[in-house]
């Protein structure tokens, strides 16, 4: 195991504090702004907007809060079955959701993140999980430490492991359905699957050899993989062939979401990279807490962010009349 590939979890994990704060986030759709009230003393690690009117956040020791929904003011905390760290949420749709962490801990919703049941249990043996994604409501796919990839196709009763044959550690995925997917890790191991991850094409980036941390497709053609040293890669077919991207920082990069041509990039450190042009060119921005951001997710109005002291961030995108300031050559 790196410290760089774990660098992100460790700290993130140390450094939780206290936070009693009134923060104010995007209105969803046309309601007005809603300021929820926190109040916990945790490390947020991601965050899914469901729908327009909904967000719901993973963290630290089984934390997970959905936004209320009644009061406006307030999240809802929700029993999430485990006090292990949970490290990424995903939803396929406004009902079905799932969230990974350590101990190779998955979980599960069908009602929208109200309740949740417990689909692997956390065990000395698992080892931790980084990233999960599900293209349908059937098939799943979760990955992290050591090798570890793992299929469902059940909607997440029965995982099956599924190695790759390359001993790394993977960071992040995305499929656009249950065949054709990628896997990003350390060593600057990028991979594609057309076959459902019973096999793999390692895609060459350039000889690069720190980790990537994930993967964050705009369109069918069109994605980014982001890591550490303020690493930015663009594919414009599909992921075969990737360019670097001027990032202007050699922070960590942690997570990516986009909407439209609307690009948000966070990373260590608050740092935050904002794109109008669909990840040609990007914008530079730092919070000045210097919080490190480890997950984003995008809504009809912008982005929200989440991360260490208990941070949730809400991204306003640029102005379409606004020009990037780091063009890509």
């Amino acid at each position: 195991m790196t410290g760089n590939t774990f660098h992100r979890w460790s700290m993130l994990q140390a450094l939780t504090v206290c936070l009693s704060a009134m923060l104010s986030l995007p209105a969803f759709a046309n309601q007005p702004a809603p300021v929820w009230t926190l109040n916990f003393k945790d490390t947020f690690l991601d965050i899914a907007c469901v729908d327009k009117h909904k967000a719901i956040i993973v963290g630290d020791r089984g934390r997970l809060l959905v936004t209320h929904g009644t009061y406006n003011n307030l999240w809802a905390p929700r029993d999430s079955k485990t006090k292990e760290m949970l490290t990424s949420i995903s939803f396929i749709d406004d009902k079905h959701g799932w969230a990974a962490g350590h101990g190779g801990i998955i979980i599960h919703t069908n009602d929208g993140g109200q309740n949740w049941e417990v689909q692997r249990e956390h065990s000395a043996e698992n080892l931790p999980l980084f990233d999960i994604q599900f293209p349908s409501v059937e098939v799943g796919y979760a990955s992290g430490a050591y090798d570890t990839l793992m299929k469902t196709t059940d909607g997440g009763k029965t995982w099956n492991l599924l190695p790759t044959g390359i001993d790394n550690i993977y960071n992040g995925l995305f499929f656009h359905d249950a065949d054709n997917g990628f896997l990003v890790g350390e060593f600057g191991t990028l991979l594609k699957t057309s076959d459902g991850a019973h096999s793999w094409q390692k895609i060459d980036i350039g000889g690069y050899q720190g980790s990537l941390f994930g993967i964050t497709f705009l369109s069918r053609e069109t994605a980014i993989a982001y890591g550490i040293n303020g690493k930015l890669i663009i594919s414009y077919d599909g992921g075969d062939s990737w360019a670097d991207i001027p990032t202007g920082t050699e922070e960590v990069l942690y997570r990516a979401a986009a909407i439209g041509s609307d690009v948000a990039v966070v990373g260590r450190s608050g740092v935050t990279l904002l794109s109008n042009d669909g990840a040609k060119s990007f914008t530079k921005k730092s919070e000045p807490d210097n919080y490190s951001l480890a997950g984003v997710c995008a809504h009809s109005a912008g982005f929200v962010a989440v991360g260490e002291f208990g941070t949730i961030l809400n991204i306003e995108t640029l102005p379409t009349e606004q020009p990037n300031e780091l063009p890509h050559e």
